[in-house]
C-alpha cells in the first residue's frame, strides 16, 4: 500500500477548522470516487479529526454516526483507500475523495456501494 500524506498536520487542521460540520453527528458528508474512472464508490461522514487523519496519512477516516468513533476504511476489511485528492464544495459542508480503492469499497463486497444487490437504478424514460 503507498499512501502519502496530502499536506501538514497544521495545514490539515487549518482545512479541518474551515469546513461546516452541519450534518449527523457534526460530520461533513464525504463522497468517495474512484480516482481513475470517477465512479462513486460510497458516502461517508467525516468530523474534524477524521478530516486531519485522513489528510496527514493518505488513507480514508471517517466517523461513524452509529458507533459513535473514528474509523480507517479497511482497519477490519483490508479495503483500504489511498486518498490521491481531497476537495471540498462552495459552503464547505461536503468533501469529495478520489481514491485508488483496493479490495470492495461497500460493506457487503460490491467494489461500490452504488452497484450492490441491494441498491437501486432507475434511469428517466426518454421514448415514454
Amino acid at each position: 500500500m503507498d499512501a502519502t500524506p496530502l499536506t501538514t498536520p497544521e495545514e490539515a487542521w487549518r482545512i479541518a477548522k474551515s469546513l461546516n460540520y452541519r450534518h449527523i453527528g457534526g460530520t461533513v458528508v464525504a463522497v468517495v470516487q474512484d480516482v481513475e474512472t470517477g465512479e462513486v464508490l460510497m458516502v461517508g461522514h467525516m468530523d474534524p479529526v477524521a478530516v486531519v487523519l485522513t489528510l496527514t496519512t493518505g488513507l480514508a477516516h471517517y466517523y461513524s454516526t452509529s458507533r459513535k468513533r473514528i474509523w480507517l476504511k479497511g482497519e477490519t476489511s483490508g479495503h483500504y483507500q489511498i486518498v490521491k485528492e481531497f476537495r471540498t464544495d462552495c459552503d464547505g459542508d461536503a468533501v469529495i475523495l478520489k481514491v485508488v480503492q483496493i479490495g470492495a469499497a461497500c460493506h457487503t463486497g460490491a467494489r461500490s456501494c452504488f452497484s450492490s444487490p441491494a441498491s437501486f437504478k432507475i434511469r428517466l424514460n426518454r421514448d415514454a
